[in-house]
């Protein structure tokens, strides 16, 4: 039996899918196993799976992502279980840094990396984004509440199968689970992997108005309150700095509405809400900057005030739809 199981699920995942195995293939790290569940592709994601999976599982029908590596997860054999997104580069010594670190580490049940800031489609929205999470990640502590699907590992001893009840999210909800247990999920920030989804205007403003709709739904659900700016941490994947520019900008955007009907003595606090926006995503707008270039930053620090508009439309509709449905039970 390997010491490792390699879980990837894949949809109509034929763009990316080799590229994604053979990095798994070109592990230093050998003695693993490696499953492809196919959730029913209608593209060449079946065969490209062949070609590299030591067992390819094609489900009945289409289910979505969590139930595909569900199926992966309980047709594996191993103790620690690896799961890796179908879009995911990831290093020759990914799997054997995994299993060092649970080998060093008994008190941990799981494990979870961040996006490296290569990413190899080079238009403003795929290196934003990429770039964005790279950044963010990087503000979370050591210990953390989630679990970050492109990438992640747990003992199979301690984690079941994962939760499908949301749409996304489902990593999140797995990680609120893990903690509310007592177990410890290690966030390990040289666990990089590359990302190669490429995004548009409309996949990426359509990305950050679900993930936050379900991570406001999360919060009520684990009562995200109680956990809030705790342990170095807003909750779960957002950073305090993240949380912080969200409520900046949630109050500067309702204070502007305010102002239109004629309220100029809240002036001053509407610059000052703005400015502190500023203050906050400085060091963000400074790092895409360096890593780019001034006008990447300037056209960043444009669209990252659209973005978090969104955001902040996603929580407010998560959250009111958890009203809801609390009222309605």
């Amino acid at each position: 039996m390997s010491a490792v199981s390699i879980v990837v699920p894949a949809f109509n995942s034929q763009g990316t899918l080799e590229e994604c195995l053979r990095s798994i293939r070109t592990s230093i790290y050998k003695d693993y196993e490696l499953i492809v569940v196919d959730d029913l592709s209608n593209d060449s994601t079946p065969r490209i799976a062949r070609k590299y999976a030591d067992r390819v599982i094609r489900q009945i029908k289409n289910q979505g992502r969590v139930q595909a590596r569900n199926t992966g997860i309980s047709a594996s054999r191993s103790e620690i279980i690896v799961c890796i997104d179908s879009d995911v580069v990831i290093k020759p010594d990914t799997i054997k840094s995994i299993t060092n670190y649970f080998i060093a580490n008994k008190e941990i049940s799981a494990v979870t990396g961040l996006f490296s800031k290569i990413h190899p489609n080079h238009d403003f929205f795929s290196q934003y984004k990429n770039l964005y999470m790279h950044y963010t990640f990087n503000e979370l502590p050591e210990k953390v509440t989630f679990l970050f699907g492109s990438v992640c590992a747990f003992r199979r001893s301690d984690v079941g199968l994962w939760n499908s009840d949301f749409a996304a999210g489902e990593d999140t909800m797995c990680g609120q689970e893990l903690i509310g247990s007592g177990k410890k999920i290690a966030f390990l920030k040289d666990l990089e992997v590359i990302h190669l989804k490429r995004y548009n205007f409309f996949s990426l403003i359509k990305n950050d108005f679900v993930i936050p709709f379900y991570w406001a739904k999360i919060f009520v659900k684990f009562k995200g309150w109680r956990q809030l700016f705790r342990n170095k941490t807003g909750f779960a994947h957002a950073s305090r700095k993240q949380l912080l520019a969200i409520i900046f900008i949630a109050a500067a955007a309702l204070l502007w509405i305010i102002l239109l009907f004629g309220h100029g003595e809240l002036d001053n606090l509407f610059f000052s809400l703005s400015f502190g926006w500023l203050l906050v995503n400085f060091q963000f707008i400074r790092f895409l900057s360096k890593e780019k270039n001034f006008f990447f930053g300037m056209r960043s620090l444009l669209f990252t005030f659209f973005d978090q508009l969104v955001m902040v439309s996603g929580i407010l509709c998560g959250l009111i739809h958890s009203a809801f449905v609390q009222a309605r039970n």
